[in-house]
């Protein structure tokens, strides 16, 4: 008779047990989604702020590694000349050519000179603004200003900023140009850039003349709106 009592109340306790850890288990269960659910919604409205180290935008004289030997003119008509540019990566959000100097003899003349600038930064950089120094033409000895003043007029500075494309991109500049759009740099790549100063259908002068931008910066930004 005890016995039975014994394993009658034995019985009673380990349903008692097994409802009291299946009660447990399903509120940790709960808990337990509740918390993946809410690491689920902070992660799905994370947002990122690019750290200015990594957006890294340079110039270079290499196509391949990032390199900063003088630029020499790659092109040119006869009887013009052109300084050696020289690369300033000092500021990777505004990298600069500067040097950029064409001698012209007359009228229709062109100097061209061709780097390559590379996105070595984490984000994907967009072509914002292309800025230069006011336009300067200077009449060498035994030249007339006043001729030369006339020529300066018809001088433009002309970019292609993707060479491989074989027309110029911003063609004809004059002042600086800005809301630059569709012009991206992907991580990790280069692209060939030429510069090029042109005196077309420039009035005839009496002499030689030098003809400068001043310095050249373009400047990136991570959005292209």
């Amino acid at each position: 008779m005890n016995s039975k009592r014994t394993r009658k109340r034995y019985n009673k306790n380990t349903k008692i047990i097994i409802i009291m850890v299946l009660t447990f288990g399903v509120i940790g269960l709960s808990i337990g989604f509740s918390a993946f659910s809410k690491n689920l919604d902070i992660n799905s409205t994370a947002t990122v702020t690019p750290d200015p180290s990594d957006f890294k935008i340079l110039f270079s004289s290499s196509e391949t590694t990032v390199a900063t030997n003088p630029i020499g003119v790659s092109l040119k008509s006869a009887n013009a000349t052109g300084t050696t540019a020289t690369i300033d990566n000092k500021d990777p959000l505004h990298p600069k050519i500067t040097g950029i100097k064409a001698t012209f003899t007359k009228s229709n003349q062109m100097v061209e000179w061709e780097f390559f600038v590379t996105n070595q930064g984490k984000y994907t950089a967009y072509l914002k603004k292309i800025d230069f120094g006011t336009k300067k033409c200077i009449a060498k000895e035994g030249t007339s200003q006043a001729l030369v003043d006339k020529a300066c007029e018809y001088m433009n500075l002309q970019i292609y900023y993707d060479r491989s494309t074989g027309s110029w991109d911003i063609p004809n500049l004059t002042t600086t140009k800005e809301n630059i759009t569709n012009h991206p740099l992907e991580k990790g790549t280069f692209k060939r850039i030429a510069i090029g100063i042109y005196n077309a259908n420039a009035p005839v002068t009496d002499g030689d003349f030098d003809v400068e931008f001043g310095d050249i910066t373009l400047t990136y930004s991570t959005t292209d709106s």
